[in-house]
């Protein structure tokens, strides 16, 4: 279903139509006049009241529009348009949800898609805020007042220790994620935990906990995973079209230069990437080490494809030159694929923005040299949440070294399933 709404630009009173796709999800909204740029958003409440939040733009009523705007929040939708007639406009596409249906071969694939984020939304809604004080609970080792609330997702969890709690932490919350990642990534994340449990490696493996821990503070590093899941979880609805067309396979099959998503500025995709990068960028030190164990038996034993002897000339390099040490056929490298020139470019500010085309211009200069980046705002959509499924990956091989150091400290774990 389709609902219009009219609305006049507070700053240069122009006209726009805004076409909503209903659906089961509010739909946020942001994208900039066509005629004098200003950032107009907002949100379509749905869930719990039926009404419009504007900004920059007030209502008004049924008129003459000279552009509009297709917005949903399930799928891309076409990008500001220059009304001519509703002839014109329905001949370029009737609504987003019939122009993305049309990509799915099976409609099956899009009903089971929205399963699963229904099923990811109900557990930000019922688990998340929960599950949040209970890691604030962990980080303050308040391990007894985690006991009692913990059984309210499960009679199985016993929490007598730090230990416990780690586990039971982890297990909803990767769960939880587990329904908008792509298909079959908790079996894949449990089996890379059984090979760095396995017998074979595991005094290597326990020497790399001890290095790291050297190196790092635990906690303080989970602290970082927390926060920024959290800002994905709260956002999500934001993302919600790229998650569609992920799940989907449909990346390359829907066409950008006439269809993007209008659900987040800019600027906030922006600073998430950043921030969500820069943790990634520390936490690969744990897909290295793993890899230099399970390919030449040493966690300190680098590849002789690159120039780093140890791990003391690792830590030299900077954040950005260490992804050097990640060999891509290696065992731990899976899935980890990061875009250096648009971190760098946006570490640098040093980036442009047309918001008709939704077109990205990142410039990255380094010794003399720039390359240019160009990218649609939906392919940094799909960067941050290539970025947390990549951080999922990460996380799930630190929560097993996390386990070994607990053990290794004498507790034993009391959850039994």
């Amino acid at each position: 279903m389709i609902d219009r709404i009219y609305v006049k630009c507070n700053y240069c009173k122009t006209n726009i139509l805004l076409r909503f796709q209903l659906g089961e999800f509010d739909i946020p909204f942001s994208f900039n006049c066509p005629n004098c740029n200003v950032n107009i958003n907002g949100i379509r409440r749905i869930v719990l009241n039926n009404f419009i939040e504007l900004n920059n733009a007030i209502q008004v009523e049924e008129t003459e529009p000279e552009y509009y705007e297709d917005l949903a929040v399930e799928l891309p939708h076409r990008k500001i348009q220059k009304y001519v007639s509703f002839e014109t406009m329905y001949s370029n596409g009737i609504s987003p949800f019939m122009d993305i249906m049309r990509l799915f071969q099976d409609p099956q694939d899009y009903i089971d898609i929205m399963k699963s984020i229904g099923n990811f939304m109900s557990f930000r809604v019922n688990d998340w805020n929960l599950l949040k004080s209970l890691y604030d609970l962990y980080f303050g080792n308040r391990i007894d007042l985690i006991k009692e609330q913990i059984t309210k997702f499960s009679s199985h969890y016993i929490v007598d220790n730090k230990l416990d709690a780690a586990m039971a932490l982890h297990q909803i919350s990767i769960v939880g994620l587990n329904k908008i990642l792509d298909k079959n990534s908790l079996e894949e994340f449990m089996k890379y935990s059984n090979i760095i449990m396995g017998k074979e490696n595991i005094n290597e493996v326990k020497r790399f906990v001890k290095f790291l821990k050297k190196n790092m503070d635990f906690d303080f590093e989970l602290k970082r995973v927390v926060k920024i899941y959290s800002r994905w979880i709260e956002d999500f609805e934001k993302y919600i079209p790229i998650v569609t067309v992920s799940l989907g396979e449909l990346r390359e099959k829907f066409n950008k230069e006439n269809y993007g998503i209008a659900t987040i500025s800019l600027e906030s995709m922006i600073n998430f990437y950043k921030d969500t990068y820069e943790l990634l960028l520390d936490m690969v030190t744990i897909a290295v080490g793993l890899n230099n164990i399970f390919t030449r038996g040493k966690y300190d034993s680098f590849s002789d494809k690159i120039d780093i002897l140890n791990f003391d000339k690792y830590n030299s390099l900077i954040k950005s030159q260490r992804l050097k040490a990640l060999i891509q056929e290696e065992p731990f490298s899976k899935c980890i694929v990061m875009n250096r020139n648009v971190r760098n470019a946006i570490a640098h500010y040093t980036y442009d923005f047309d918001s008709c085309t939704q077109k990205i211009f990142f410039y990255d200069k380094h010794k003399d040299k720039e390359s240019i980046v160009e990218l649609y705002l939906c392919d940094l959509a799909i960067l941050c949440y290539d970025n947390i499924k990549i951080l999922a990956y990460l996380n799930e091989l630190f929560y097993s070294l996390r386990k070994i150091d607990f053990i290794e400290s004498g507790m034993i774990p009391n959850i039994r399933f």
